[in-house]
């Protein structure tokens, strides 16, 4: 009885059968999280391949059902079929799913991919139907091509997008990653398939379009034929700042912002005379189209911080009475507001209020917005810089380009002494942390208060050596070598 072939494969397959399926099963489990691509492609083996082939086995080898019986040969193409199946996902796998970036293979559309996929199948369903089946191909054509044309007019907006799908696929108009605009629309592309294009705007909502209105709407690619994008902003300046002042000030403040390209440089131009201002256009360009809402909001925000340092005025759109004023000029006030606040700093008290007077009008004061540069490290004529309000940080540059702080300063606290007294360029650099005003006096009357006051000599020495032993520690540390 053992030498009978149907022995032979039922015990085969009562052993081949479990150990196999428990082996697919663990694997699975293991390979579920680091390559679920993997992992399908062993699903198609345990539920589909294996189950049919057992059947198959157990039918023909041990019950002896006739190979060319309807329900083997339904076997028969059910294990060709999904044998074709897992051919196709290995193929996937090894070729697309783990490309690198920069590779053609991840250059090649996921829409062509299930095209050649849809395409190969139909090749591997007509050869089964023509092996298998022994069906002659050639009615069976006929007899789609007749019933093509019912389908299609059945599925004439479903056959639009896909044919639409195909001609974006050949043209190339927009990839995965691409921000476009469609309409009043803006997204980036992060799916194209046989039906749709889907988009996530910038409050992260999917946008899903149809191929067929795509190729039928005028749309914008913000990355192509390159990935630099200009990006406008216009503002307005009173008539009584210089237009030349004006671009240059722009210019300054919007290579200091993060994102804005220095090449190619930052255009200005004046663009109209309006009733209560000149507008100006500035074109910033931009490597980056993902980063514009926040890079124009930073290159918004400096503005206003620029225009108060360089004394420009950003008017509001109304009509500007001139009359003379019966009170005393608010630059009086002033002067004797920064006189008091002088006169509370322990270097300053040792002046008289003469001398106190020539500082104060020869000074300069100036606001700056948080993270705005002060002083650049190797800046020459450096002046002595008074922190009025807010908190700045004074930083050197490590060989790396990381940057090094070296004092946190405060409200009453100078700054640019060093550059001051010893005539070089300055050997570290100056930033707003928060927003703050700074008085800046010129380097001439700080000379003349030197020999006029020796106390204050002496203060503003002893505050130099405390910044210079602060530089050299900074130096000396490992961190900076």
């Amino acid at each position: 009885m053992l030498q009978q072939p149907w022995i032979l494969w039922s015990f085969g397959l009562m052993v081949f059968f479990p150990l196999v399926m428990l082996t697919l099963s663990e694997s699975i489990l293991k390979l579920q999280g680091p390559n679920p691509a993997l992992a399908n492609s062993l699903k198609i083996i345990r539920n589909l391949i294996l189950p049919t082939l057992v059947v198959f086995l157990a039918l023909t080898q041990i019950l002896g059902v006739d190979q060319d019986s309807e329900p083997i040969r339904l076997l028969q193409s059910l294990l060709l079929l999904s044998t074709i199946h897992l051919s196709l996902a290995l193929v996937n796998l090894f070729f697309f799913v783990e490309a690198l970036e920069g590779t053609w293979q991840a250059r090649v559309p996921k829409l062509l991919r299930d095209l050649v996929r849809f395409f190969l199948i139909l090749v591997g369903t007509a050869v089964v139907l023509s092996i298998v089946w022994k069906l002659d191909l050639g009615n069976l054509i006929t007899a789609l091509g007749v019933s093509s044309i019912v389908i299609g007019l059945a599925l004439q907006d479903t056959l639009g997008n896909l044919f639409s799908g195909i001609a974006l696929l050949v043209g190339r108009p927009l990839r995965i990653g691409d921000w476009i605009k469609i309409n009043d629309t803006v997204g980036k592309v992060n799916e194209i398939n046989w039906r749709a294009v889907h988009l996530t705007t910038r409050d992260q909502e999917q946008l899903i379009v149809p191929n067929s209105v795509l190729a039928k709407e005028i749309f914008t690619n913000f990355n192509q034929p390159t990935r630099l994008h200009v990006e406008t902003v216009e503002v307005g300046f009173s008539y009584a700042d210089p237009p030349n002042q004006v671009k240059r000030v722009l210019v300054e403040t919007a290579l200091a912002t993060q994102g804005v390209l220095d090449r190619p440089k930052p255009e200005v131009q004046t663009i109209n005379y309006n009733d209560s201002s000149i507008d100006y256009r500035v074109r910033l360009f931009l490597a980056d189209y993902s980063k514009v809402p926040k890079i124009r909001d930073e290159f918004m925000t400096r503005i206003w911080y620029a225009a108060q340092r360089h004394q420009l005025e950003i008017p509001f759109p109304i009509r500007t009475v001139l009359h003379q004023p019966l009170v005393p000029q608010p630059k009086a006030d002033h002067l004797q507001a920064l006189l008091e606040n002088l006169q509370s700093i322990p270097l300053f008290s040792t002046l008289d209020q003469d001398s106190l007077q020539d500082l104060v009008q020869g000074a300069t004061h100036k606001t700056y917005g948080e993270n705005e540069p002060i002083l650049e490290i190797g800046d020459r004529n450096v002046q002595l810089h008074l922190i009025l309000s807010g908190q700045v940080r004074l930083f050197l540059k490590e060989t790396t380009g990381r940057e090094q702080t070296v004092a946190q300063l405060e409200r009453g606290d100078l700054f640019g002494t060093m550059a001051l007294l010893s005539n070089e360029p300055s050997v570290n650099g100056a930033k707003a942390t928060s927003d703050s005003e700074v008085l800046v006096f010129e380097t001439k009357v700080i000379h003349i208060m030197l020999a006029r006051s020796p106390k204050f000599a002496q203060l503003l020495g002893e505050i130099l050596e405390n910044r210079r032993r602060d530089v050299n520690f900074v130096l000396s540390s490992p961190q900076s070598t």
